[in-house]
């Protein structure tokens, strides 16, 4: 995905939710003027701070990336709400300019509300941390390795997942994501929300 889609899908959300910059600064913990240069397209957040944007936003990191939150000025029609197929092709990818892992959100239109499916390239040894103290309370994440090594810290405890492995965590404790090994290492991440 092109570092202005992201951008202006970033404002689309902020403007459909009648947010100022001032109050996603304060929602997200970004600084305004951070907010504005992503906006613009003229810096790309990293994963740690479009997690927070996300959270700011009362809104999940895969419902960016999403066509549900594609702006009225990107230059396409977003398909349909309703479209239940989401072709390989199509998926929006991402690359977090800090580590370089790739994301692609797999999950179709008609899922959003759902169970989102992301699927996540990390190259070996890199490390990305997400705090997640901003408002994720009420949604988990099942991560799943489908090829190297995965070491998940969530709080204070530490696992090192394994080619079919599966972590269950809820969103409401820092998560931590180590590459250890030396080839990269792809797993699928599934989130939904939880019973209230």
């Amino acid at each position: 995905m092109e570092n202005r889609t992201l951008a202006s899908r970033i404002r689309f959300a902020r403007t459909d939710r009648r947010m100022t910059l001032d109050a996603l600064a304060d929602a997200s913990g970004v600084s305004r003027a951070a907010l504005s240069r992503i906006e613009r397209g003229e810096a790309s957040p990293t994963a740690t701070l479009l997690a927070r944007i996300a959270a700011g936003l009362g809104t999940s990191v895969a419902s960016l990336f999403s066509e549900g939150e594609q702006s009225r000025d990107a230059g396409h029609a977003a398909p349909p709400p309703s479209s239940a197929l989401s072709r390989a092709a199509d998926q929006p990818s991402w690359q977090d300019p800090q580590s370089g892992y790739v994301r692609r959100n797999v999950s179709p239109a008609a899922a959003k509300g759902a169970a989102e499916i992301v699927d996540v390239t990390f190259p070996p040894g890199e490390r990305v941390v997400f705090d997640n103290a901003l408002g994720w309370h009420g949604v988990a994440q099942q991560v799943w390795v489908l090829d190297g090594t995965i070491e998940m810290t969530v709080g204070t405890e530490t696992s090192r997942l394994f080619v079919g492995d599966c972590l269950f965590m809820r969103l409401d404790w820092p998560v931590a994501f180590h590459n250890p090994g030396e080839t990269p290492a792809r797993y699928a991440v599934v989130l939904s929300r939880l019973p209230a």
